[in-house]
């Protein structure tokens, strides 16, 4: 069970209702808190007009109606520079430009283990002293 000091609180946004519930039941049975949007126009209005406390991490499915992933991404970023992006999709065709806001992508092909993994690498990065992660970041620039 991670520790809640160092525990990403995680936005997780799908159009399709069934894939979304069962992403957030087993990310939340990992210990993660989730909070859960049903497309980029819900998530954009859970994260500007609820007062959800801190989001660490959006994980956002590619294909959905109004905005993609990437463009709500983009949104997001703007807003909150420090949010760390996933893009979690089934779409294998997704233009390199377009993933300007995206730290990383996981296929849904590869399960929600694999995006599990990525969520607790991210815990482990959050745990490191700030010091050592401006460092880092610093030195890959």
């Amino acid at each position: 069970m991670p520790d809640l000091l160092s525990t990403p609180r995680i936005l997780l946004v799908d159009d399709e209702v069934e894939p979304l519930q069962l992403c957030a039941q087993v990310i939340k049975m990992c210990g993660f808190p989730v909070v859960t949007a049903n497309g980029p126009m819900e998530a954009i209005g859970i994260m500007t007009e609820k007062p959800v406390g801190r989001i660490d991490l959006a994980i956002l499915d590619y294909n959905m109606p109004i905005m993609n992933g990437c463009a709500l991404a983009d949104r997001l970023k703007s807003m909150w520079p420090e949010m760390k992006i996933m893009l979690h999709s089934g779409e294998i065709d997704i233009p390199k430009n377009e993933m300007t806001s995206v730290d990383t992508v996981i296929p849904k092909g590869e399960g929600v283990g694999q995006l599990v993994a990525q969520i607790i690498l991210l815990a482990q990065i959050r745990m490191l002293p700030a010091a050592t992660v401006e460092s880092t970041s610093a030195a890959e620039n």
